[in-house]
């Protein structure tokens, strides 16, 4: 089994946008931080969060693994659940990462609160400054 935490952060006033992941695999930890080099909203860093996350298990081989995502973005919880985003930039990254999902086995995505997800948001902040 794999645990993954993910993250998006946005600054406005700099257009800096970075995601983290934390992922945890047979009691190994390992921790992603990437900053974007185009700047994207709260809710886009999200959808990249995952998506990012995603291509680095299937690179890995770890499609056919049981995961279990966790984020504190309400909006992509819901937004995967549904298959659905109300805004186009969101559903250009929601379509690539449906299609990502049609390769994984067993793989939920869960919400969690702020205060179990601070790993994530950590580096996805740490990523801002880079």
């Amino acid at each position: 089994m794999i645990r993954v935490f993910i993250d998006g952060a946005a600054n406005p006033k700099k257009q800096q946008s970075g995601i983290g992941a934390v992922l945890i695999d047979n009691g190994q930890q390992l921790q992603l931080s990437k900053s974007l080099t185009d700047y994207y909203d709260n809710h886009e860093t999200e959808l990249i969060a995952l998506q990012y996350v995603l291509d680095y298990l299937l690179e890995s081989n770890k499609q056919d693994e049981l995961i279990f995502c966790h984020s504190d973005s309400k909006m992509l919880v819901d937004a995967v659940n549904k298959r659905y985003s109300r805004k186009e930039n969101h559903m250009k990254h929601l379509n690539l990462i449906l299609t990502s999902l049609k390769k994984f086995s067993q793989f939920y995505l869960k919400w969690v609160p702020e205060r179990d997800n601070r790993g994530a948001d950590q580096l996805a902040r740490v990523a801002l400054n880079k």
